[in-house]
């Protein structure tokens, strides 16, 4: 029989693939959206945009509450709001209601995953914290990998207003229940944290320049990661792909991720963040430099794998990092301060794309500038994982 802490683990992994499967489905409802509509790429991506950085707001008090009270009910209460959110896009008729329905009410569902996953897994973990993180973060991939051809069949099959309803009830009938059972610890409870010990931990990471530089460097990756992952599918289709093949291109994505993210987990844990960031990156700038020299159709597949793969081991790594440098007093608060640098970058990612594409017609610029905030990204994690001068 599991453990407890690995039934937490089996938990957040069940709530967190169960909200990726959802959330991923967005660049296969975008050019759905946008031909139906007559919208532009860049106004529907402008949705998700909204949903990530209100998401990141949103996470400074679901943090709070957390570090105070656990995360049983503030993971179970945001989760319930996505599942409206997803059930009220069905009934849009224009874009501003997509924006309040995706933009706000999907937001703020989304916006206790990584705080709450990260807080609760540190409280449970040390030694093979690192793992741990990767096999629940890894059902965040899982939902790459399935949401895509889920949405293209329902799509296809029922129409795109149906798809909707049945992802929102997936989440409510999956996603709420579990949830409950996540909580921390019984020796980490928050009721028996010293407080002034829990605000002292936020006052130092708050005056560490290294929180600013980690800040930032996940913005850049945040930018990269959602903008290659919302036009994935837009751009194999513009490049000759049916919508079901182009699907694919974003389940490959979501494979590569879930392997790319127990690898690195593991990988963190024996040889540090530090190096295990750097092949990561390595292998993300090598797929972004395949889509700009824009190889052939059948390598389209491939190519996101690849990306995928290095993308979600950078990720799962950042995490680790973070709780490596600051600890666990006041882990939610930090990571909800540190989230809103990812989600702020992917928030702008897949908007800048959206409207360079709707501009010049092509991928090509946005994914140059990829490479170039992935270089800055590195630069930035590698300066604020670096021991605290004195």
């Amino acid at each position: 029989m599991l453990a407890p802490r690995w039934r937490v683990v089996v938990a957040l992994f069940t709530v967190t693939s169960c909200i990726a499967t959802a959330v991923s489905t967005f660049g296969v409802f975008l050019p759905v959206l946008s031909e139906a509509f007559g919208w532009s790429r860049g106004a529907v991506s402008v949705v998700l945009s909204i949903s990530l950085v209100l998401g990141g707001v949103a996470a400074f008090p679901v943090g709070r509450i957390a570090d105070r009270r656990g995360p049983r009910a503030v993971l179970a209460t945001t989760v319930a709001i996505g599942a409206v959110g997803f059930v009220l896009s069905a009934r849009i008729e224009a874009l501003w209601q997509l924006y309040l329905s995706y933009g706000v009410l999907v937001g703020v569902g989304m916006s206790s995953i990584y705080v709450l996953t990260a807080a609760t897994v540190a409280r449970w973990f040390e030694a093979r914290r690192g793992l741990a993180l990767a096999i629940v973060l890894s059902g965040f991939n899982l939902g790459w990998l399935t949401g895509g051809p889920l949405a293209a069949w329902l799509i296809g099959r029922w129409g795109w207003r149906t798809a909707y309803v049945t992802l929102g009830l997936l989440v409510a009938a999956v996603g709420v229940p579990v949830s409950l059972y996540v909580r921390y610890p019984r020796s980490a409870e928050p009721r028996r944290m010293v407080a002034d010990a829990r605000g002292a931990a936020r006052r130092r990471a708050f005056a560490d320049a290294r929180l600013w530089l980690f800040v930032t460097a996940w913005c850049f990756l945040g930018l990269v990661f959602m903008m290659v992952t919302v036009h994935s599918v837009s751009y194999a289709r513009d490049r000759g792909l049916s919508l079901e093949e182009a699907s694919l291109a974003l389940s490959a994505l979501g494979l590569g991720a879930v392997s790319g993210r127990l690898l690195a987990g593991a990988a963190a844990d024996h040889f540090g963040a530090v190096p295990t960031m750097r092949v990561c990156l390595l292998i993300q700038l090598a797929a972004l430099g395949a889509l700009l020299i824009g190889l052939p159709t059948w390598t389209v597949v491939g190519t996101l794998l690849v990306f995928g793969l290095g993308a979600s081991g950078a990720d799962n790594t950042f995490v680790k990092a973070v709780s490596d440098v600051f600890g666990l007093a006041a882990l939610a608060t930090i990571m909800s301060v540190v989230g809103l640098g990812w989600r702020s970058g992917a928030g702008l990612g897949p908007a800048l794309a959206g409207f360079v594409y709707d501009a010049t017609g092509s991928y090509t610029p946005s994914f140059a500038f990829a490479v170039l905030a992935l270089t800055a990204g590195w630069v930035l994690f590698r300066l604020g994982s670096a021991p605290r001068a004195h």
